[in-house]
This record gives structure tokens, sequence and C-alpha cells, in this order.
């Protein structure tokens, strides 16, 4: 008989996240858990719910039936290695910005090194961000419905050792103290050869020869 409940620990096992990542899920009202005795236990529905809203839809159940998660690493995603690609998520409702941060990935040279996910959509990419396990987002401020600040934070919550650079034409919305809560900031239009610097310093990657690069005024 298929399981109705399941623990954090299967949660967490099948989305390969941080038991705790779903604790703060729960807490912020973004996973729907139930206390049974002393346990928090999210129920078959709320599963499924976040295996096809997270991107894992082709994932197999089975793998939670019988209380076997995390008796093996057999079906799980993966996890990267040193020598693999850095994963970069920028994150703008703009679709003409993203457009433009996938043609300076490649003409930077970035792409060797990185690869970039793009989201126009704030609360998709939220959702993305377990599966996706970035090493650095870059993040637009003025945004419909959730702006970048509110996103900043719901991303700490849920994981945070995740660096943010913020990419915003409106540097007046920032207050110093807001400043200080991230890695770096940069004023749009974007300048390349700074984009270029800053993500190399911020993923630790020795610096590529950028000649031929043009600020973008």
């Amino acid at each position: 008989m298929a399981k109705m409940f399941f623990s954090t620990s299967e949660v967490a096992d099948l989305f390969n996240v941080n038991r705790v990542t779903i604790y703060r899920w729960v807490k912020e009202g973004m996973v729907k858990g139930y206390k049974v005795g002393k346990h928090l236990k999210i129920p078959l529905a709320e599963v499924e719910r976040m295996k096809r809203e997270f991107g894992f839809g082709d994932v197999p159940l089975e793998k939670l039936q019988g209380g076997q998660a995390g008796a093996t690493d057999a079906g799980r995603a993966p996890l990267r290695g040193p020598s693999s690609k850095k994963i970069v998520m920028a994150i703008d409702d703009d679709e003409n910005i993203l457009s433009f941060m996938q043609s300076a990935f490649e003409g930077l040279g970035l792409n060797r090194h990185c690869s970039l996910k793009t989201y126009s959509n704030g609360l998709e990419a939220v959702l993305q961000i377990g599966e996706e396990k970035p090493d650095l987002i870059l993040l637009d401020i003025v945004m419909p419905n959730l702006n970048g600040l509110e996103l900043a934070e719901k991303i700490r919550k849920m994981h945070r050792d995740i660096k943010i650079i913020i990419l915003t034409g409106y540097p007046e919305y920032l207050t110093e103290d807001e400043r200080g809560k991230f890695l770096d900031y940069m004023t749009k239009p974007i300048d390349l050869r700074k984009l270029h610097e800053t993500i190399l310093k911020a993923l630790d990657i020795p610096g590529d020869r950028a000649d031929g690069v043009q600020a973008r005024s």
C-alpha cells in the first residue's frame, strides 16, 4: 500500500536537499507539512505537487516507498564534482536582459567555466534552486509580485551559502545596509568588463583575458 505521509528525511532525500531546507520550506509556507506526534510529515499529495513544480516529475516515488530513502544513492541526481562547471542563475523579469546575459557569457568566455540558467519569474527560480544548486545568483531588484530584495530573503532562508550579486537599474532602491547584505552589486547598463571580473572573483575562477571587451553603456 502506498504511503500517505513522508518524513522530512525522506522528502529531502527525494529532492536531494538538506532536511533543514524542508523545514524552512514548511515554515515559509512553500510546502505543507503536518505535525504527527513529535515529527513533521509531508502528505503524498504535497510531494507529488513538489515533484511537478520543482522539475522532478520523472523521479519515481517508489524511491520513497517502503521507508528505504537514504539507503542507497541509486537514482539520486549526481553531485557536481570539483571539475564540473559552476552554476550561475540569472533572475530578471526583462527577457531582453536575460538574452543579453546569455550572449555576454558566450562573448566573455564565461561559458567555459559556468552554466547560465535564466529565469524571468522569481518564484519559479526559487523552486528550481534545490535542483539547480547554483553557486551564484545574479538578481534584479524591480520585478512584479516579488521584488529582488524579498526574493533574496527567501533564498537566504532556504540556502544560506548561495552568493548573490544584485544587477539593478535603480541603485537608489538599495540602502547602504542592504548593499552590505550582498556579495556585490552592479548598475545597469551593465559594464561587461566589470561583469566578467566580478563573476570570476565571486566563483574563485582564475582570471581569463577579456581582450576586446567593451563597457556596455
